[in-house]
């Protein structure tokens, strides 16, 4: 009995750890500096978020999303001279369990899109890292949505970068369809 107790145990843990965002350690990093502009948008504003109610179709979208979603961090640095520094620094911390879903690159701007997927297929993180030559930003989104839920509403979340979501939601992975 003891033993099934400490697996279940062990294995809540790592449920737990693997909950925590892969880009976590970088976020940490530099939260406290002040030529970051840092963004955190918990759960409970989200929560309070999705009690809003309109008769707006689009209101309606964005508080059936809200509903959907456990928090948001930005951090982001502008006018630096290190933003591509600073991409190829965060793109270091992804990996475990993160899929790229599109990366784009042109004369000076690196970006790219890595999601976490739950069992059902939903997405559980979202991750956008954009480094240009003169700016940097990390944004990482967590719930438990689709990519065409998010799509829809990123145009008018006007953040550098959100435009490119319209082009994921018509480059779906078959699993994203059901």
């Amino acid at each position: 009995m003891k033993r099934i107790i400490m697996i279940i145990c062990v294995l809540c843990s790592s449920e737990l750890a693997l909950a925590q965002s892969t880009i976590d350690k970088f976020f940490q990093k530099y939260q406290d500096d002040e030529s970051f502009t840092v963004i955190n948008i918990t759960p409970k504003m989200f929560n309070m978020f999705s009690k809003f109610s309109s008769d707006d179709p689009d209101a309606k979208k964005v508080t059936e999303l809200a509903a959907k979603l456990k928090g948001l961090r930005i951090l982001m640095k502008e006018d630096t001279k290190d933003g591509q520094k600073l991409y190829r620094e965060a793109a270091q911390f992804l990996g475990g369990g993160m899929e790229e879903l599109m990366s784009l690159r042109d004369k000076d701007t690196d970006l790219k899109f890595m999601v976490r997927e739950n069992a059902k297929g939903n997405i559980q993180e979202l991750v956008m890292l954009v480094g240009s030559s003169d700016e940097f930003l990390a944004l990482t989104l967590f719930g438990d949505f689709s990519i065409s839920e998010i799509s829809e509403i990123a145009g008018g979340m006007n953040i550098d970068g959100f435009q490119n979501l319209g082009q994921l939601k018509n480059k779906q992975n078959k699993k994203w369809k059901k």
